[in-house]
C-alpha cells in the first residue's frame, strides 16, 4: 500500500462499536450531531425468497468510524447515541485510527464496485488454484485488494475462509475463490 501525503492529515478518527445490526441508524445519529461519519459496506449477492439479488452491507458489521476533528465534544456524547455500544479502548484511551487507513478503505469499497462491473462483463474464468491450509495467498478484487491473508479453509466450492491482519489482530474473512492468487 502506498499513500500520498495529500491522505494523511491530523483528523481524529476513533473505531465505534455499534449496538447489533444498529450501524446505520448509529451513522445516521452521529451525522446528525455533527461527526463525519464512515461506515464501509459492500455489495454482496444473496438468496431472498428464492432469488438471488445484490445487498449493501456493512464491511465490519457492529463497526463504523467516526471524525470528531471540529467537534471534540461528540467523544463524550458517543456513548449515548443510538445505536452506539461505546468507543473501542485499548485501556482507557480510545483507539485513534490514522486518516490514511480510512482514506484507503474508502478507496477500496468506492472501487469494490466498478470490479464487479468488469468482473461481470467479462465473465469470471473459473480458477483450478488448490489452496492449502496455511498457505499464503493475495487478494486480487474487492475492498481487501492487494492485501496478504492465509488461507484457512474452504467454504463450499466458491468460497474460502482467509486470516487477515486488521487493526492489529487476526481476522477471519469470507472471499470468493476468483479473488484469490496462491
Amino acid at each position: 500500500m502506498t499513500y500520498t501525503g495529500a491522505e494523511i492529515t491530523m483528523s481524529k478518527w476513533y473505531v465505534v462499536l455499534t449496538k447489533p445490526k444498529q450501524e446505520e441508524r448509529a451513522e445516521e445519529h452521529l451525522r446528525m450531531q455533527g461527526g463525519e461519519v464512515f461506515l464501509p459496506r459492500i455489495q454482496l449477492e444473496k438468496m431472498r425468497k428464492a432469488k438471488r439479488v445484490e445487498v449493501l452491507e456493512p464491511l465490519f458489521p457492529g463497526y463504523l468510524f467516526v471524525n470528531v476533528e471540529g467537534c471534540e465534544s461528540l467523544v463524550g456524547s458517543i456513548r449515548s447515541t443510538r445505536g452506539v455500544r461505546q468507543l473501542l479502548k485499548f485501556g482507557i484511551e480510545p483507539l485513534e485510527i490514522q486518516s490514511a487507513l480510512i482514506s484507503d478503505l474508502r478507496n477500496r469499497c468506492y472501487s469494490q464496485i466498478e470490479n464487479q462491473i468488469e468482473n461481470y462483463q467479462e465473465g469470471s474464468a473459473d480458477k483450478q488454484t488448490v489452496f492449502k491450509q496455511g498457505q499464503a495467498v493475495e487478494i486480487t478484487s474487492g475492498p481487501f485488494k492487494d492485501y496478504q491473508a492465509i488461507f484457512k479453509q474452504f467454504d463450499g466450492e466458491a468460497r474460502a475462509i482467509l486470516l487477515l491482519n486488521l487493526l492489529n489482530q487476526q481476522q477471519e474473512l469470507l472471499v470468493e475463490l476468483e479473488q484469490l492468487q496462491g
